[in-house]
């Protein structure tokens, strides 16, 4: 709350010290006429002397008082910049020493004002700027439930980023009927949103200028949940993986020995039943052996990439469009890694039922990401498909494994990118964004 100076009364003038010492010479001379009439009676050259000397006086007074007086000025002057928070001027100091310890405590209480608030302007910005670039949504609202201040991640999530202060919450949160329920039954905790995104919502409450008001906090937590959910998987992978292996590894031996010796005793019959079992031992053996690559996936080593030379080795492989330029910044990631992305990605689309000369490859980069995009004409996908596409195991395919899609989620945040599926007629797109932060 700013300071209010009071407000001044109508008074009479009060005689400042120059009046005071005018006043004083004035009684000195009238005291010297009246000591001088009473010992020599009426003399005009007498009186006329003490009345030069009376005006003499005042005058050198005057001059006497005039530095001090500038000096108070200055000082009083300095007193009301500070008053007014204008802490870049500083107390004159003349030749009245006496007044140089005041003049120096008050240079010295501006310098650490003015210290002080540029800190506290420091703190303010980088306060604004953590909450204009957070990821977390934040609104403030006061008691009426009016929001009084939003950061763009809160503005995108409930109103496609156009300004929110001033609505009414609960009329901003029906865009986003699982926020509005907890926000209605004050209940915390994590919110799973209609577009498969999960969310922690966190309420709390303050008195802010003797208001309350309330603080509404949505953290993101869909990548968080996934990565936990796709690490738990790995290790439930790893187990199973090493019981079967065990199990596996003895059953083939076995089934190879069991086929040999029905062909030494010519047991055809039974040759065959031993050569089925050998045969579904290994095509077993090496479908493990893929989910446990999926398990074990390793931490990306970057290095440049050469995009000429990795897209003739996927148009080798799969039949493609490029469409557009190939990027042209020095963009670094796994190579292996990145092909085998891509080629599940373009594995998918020709399953998909497109023709091969609809499928497209393309390229977008600017200074903060590289977006590569794919789209096929294979008629997309379903809303359930889409919305469990990225989860382990989960397939539409006869067959399927449910792993290349995950595995393809899995590599590009290993490099700290994302990927994103959507309906784009005549079929599916899939966008993998690749940030600055992986080309370092």
């Amino acid at each position: 709350m700013a300071l209010t100076r009071p407000k001044h009364r109508f008074s009479l003038p009060k005689p400042g010290s120059q009046s005071r010492l005018n006043l004083l010479c004035l009684l000195l001379t009238l005291f010297g006429l009246a000591v001088q009439l009473s010992l020599t009676g009426p003399a005009t050259a007498i009186s006329l002397a003490i009345c030069c000397t009376g005006i003499v006086l005042a005058m050198l007074l005057q001059w006497a008082v005039k530095p001090l007086i500038i000096e108070i000025q200055a000082l009083n002057l300095h007193a009301q910049n500070l008053q007014d928070g204008s802490f870049n001027t500083s107390a004159n100091q003349l030749t009245v020493h006496e007044l140089q310890p005041l003049a120096h405590s008050l240079t010295h209480m501006s310098a650490q004002l003015r210290s002080e608030r540029a800190t506290l302007y420091q703190r303010e910005l980088l306060l604004d700027t953590v909450l204009q670039s957070s990821p977390t949504a934040l609104l403030l609202t006061d008691d009426k439930e009016t929001v009084l201040m939003s950061n763009p991640a809160a503005r995108q999530l409930l109103n496609a980023g156009r300004p929110l202060n001033g609505s009414k919450l609960d009329t901003v949160s029906t865009r986003v009927p699982e926020l509005a329920t907890a926000i209605n039954g004050q209940q915390q905790g994590l919110l799973h949103l209609s577009d498969n995104s999960i969310w922690h919502l966190s309420l709390s409450q303050f008195q802010l200028n003797q208001k309350l008001h309330h603080l509404y906090l949505l953290k993101p937590m869909t990548r968080e949940i996934q990565r936990e959910e796709l690490t738990a998987w790995k290790k439930l992978l790893r187990v199973i993986g090493h019981e079967l292996n065990n199990t596996l590894a003895p059953l083939s031996s076995l089934a190879y020995s069991g086929e040999q010796r029905a062909r030494q005793l010519q047991q055809t019959e039974l040759a065959g039943l031993f050569s089925t079992l050998s045969e579904r031992s290994l095509a077993l053996n090496q479908f493990v052996q893929a989910y446990i690559q999926f398990a074990k996936l390793p931490r990306p080593s970057f290095s440049p990439v050469n995009w000429p030379r990795l897209v003739n080795q996927l148009q080798d492989l799969y039949e493609f469009e490029l469409i557009g330029e190939l990027p042209q910044q020095d963009w670094r990631a796994d190579n292996q890694q990145l092909q085998q992305l891509l080629l599940n990605l373009l594995k998918n689309a020709h399953e998909s039922g497109s023709a091969p000369d609809l499928i497209s490859l393309a390229f977008s980069e600017s200074p903060q990401q590289l977006i590569i995009t794919l789209q096929d004409a294979g008629g997309g996908m379903s809303d359930e498909q889409l919305q469990h596409a990225l989860v382990p195991f989960y397939t539409s395919k006869n067959g399927g494994s449910g792993i290349g899609l995950t595995l393809c989620r899995d590599i590009i945040e290993a490099h700290g990118g994302s990927i994103s599926l959507r309906n784009n007629p005549p079929g599916l797109e899939v966008s993998l964004r690749l940030p600055l932060t992986a080309n370092v």
